[in-house]
């Protein structure tokens, strides 16, 4: 008489609630390369927008080259409510900015062109070595800018990456920093 053998069972660990949330939730890096992609983009196709707004204000409405500062101001308060509107339905879909979260976009973003974008402009124009250098290189590829050209360009330029990470920083922990229930 052959007797039964016990039959083997495989217990599986029990999922817990960490184990859940583990395999279900992304790595915070991976989440903040998405958001990070996704500001990129999104900040490109704003800086485009700003453009050719302010450009169409510029030459088209305005027509008058001592009041670019209003096609500039019309442009980019037109692009701030634009990009607000973006981030929050794009880059950071999934959190929620809350009842404040539009106010602390607007004052970070006034706060950042009164004061801070002035300094890093007057600070990145003292960069001279960098701005001889470019010019003599647009100069010996026959290309005419002007001196004065490369300078405030090359001051534009790195005022505007800075003001991006300190941008996408700000946004990321203080506007749009809570997930969404």
């Amino acid at each position: 008489m052959e007797t039964e053998k016990p039959k083997e069972t495989k217990t599986q660990p029990k999922e817990t609630e960490s184990s859940k949330k583990e395999t279900k939730a992304q790595p915070k890096d991976v989440k903040t390369s998405k958001h990070a992609s996704r500001y990129l983009f999104i900040g490109i196709a704003l800086a485009i927008f700003n453009y050719g707004l302010y450009a169409l204000i510029a030459n088209l409405i305005i027509n008058n080259n001592d009041l670019l500062w209003l096609s500039s101001f019309i442009a980019s308060a037109f692009t701030t409510i634009l990009a607000y509107i973006l981030h929050s339905k794009i880059t950071w879909k999934e959190r929620n900015p809350g009842k404040t979260g539009i106010y602390k976009f607007l004052i970070w973003n006034l706060l950042l062109t009164v004061a801070i974008n002035p300094g890093f402009t007057q600070l990145f124009s003292l960069f001279t070595p960098l701005y001889e250098l470019a010019f003599n290189i647009f100069q010996a590829m026959h290309i005419p800018f002007s001196y004065e050209f490369v300078q405030s360009t090359g001051a534009f330029v790195l005022t505007a990456i800075v003001t991006m990470i300190l941008n996408f920083l700000f946004y990321d922990r203080f506007v749009f920093g809570k997930k969404k229930l």
